[in-house]
């Protein structure tokens, strides 16, 4: 947690990438296949994470439909009583950090034109890559744009990228390691701005 704070205290710009686990079927049945802790990977660009994105079911209760989605509305998180995670902070150069944000604006006004990329999801797990237009899964959407700001270099096809990834990037920061539950917006913002 100190990292996270000295960080937040910072001039510095970050862009966040969370790795977490939730206890939906999905992610349990994807645990088992692949053993890694976490099998999910969201974006965030504010220290607090108050505005986390990703690709995931559109609605709390139902795996489909899935496509980009503001995680923190959509309420998947709060379904548990304890959300396993891991947060790495990527230092990024003013131009890394607007080409983020205008990226995130298109995700944002288009959304609809986005969907899960479910037979990717599928094949992921057997080594291969199957690309649709405008189809993402989580970890290939994360990686996806911190690949075109420049933040991080991808040695593998996008669509091979995997949550367990980005743990071993050069530039990958771990800033907090605990229970989503635990940091903001889930009700200890306090502490992590002090």
């Amino acid at each position: 947690m100190l990292e996270w704070m000295l960080i937040m205290n910072s001039k510095r710009k970050y862009i966040y990438v969370i790795l977490s686990q939730t206890g939906t079927v999905p992610a349990r049945i994807i645990k088992f296949f692949t053993g890694a802790p976490y099998n999910h990977a969201s974006l965030s660009n504010d220290g607090e994470l108050q505005e986390i994105y990703s690709f995931c079911r559109k609605f709390k209760r139902f795996a489909l439909p899935a496509g980009f989605v503001e995680e923190n509305k959509v309420g998947v998180f709060d379904m548990f009583r304890r959300v396993p995670c891991e947060v790495y902070a990527f230092e990024a150069s003013d131009e890394q950090y607007t080409k983020y944000e205008e990226m995130l604006e298109h995700f944002k006004k288009e959304s609809k034109l986005y969907s899960y990329n479910v037979l990717g999801l599928l094949t992921l797990a057997f080594g291969f890559a199957i690309h649709r237009k405008n189809h993402f899964v989580c970890s290939e959407f994360v990686a996806h744009v911190l690949s075109e700001c420049g933040i991080a270099v991808f040695n593998k096809d996008l669509g091979l990228v995997k949550p367990d990834d980005f743990r071993y990037l050069d530039n990958a920061v771990l800033v907090y390691k605990g229970d989503m539950k635990s940091i903001p917006p889930f009700g200890l913002r306090k502490k992590a701005t002090l």
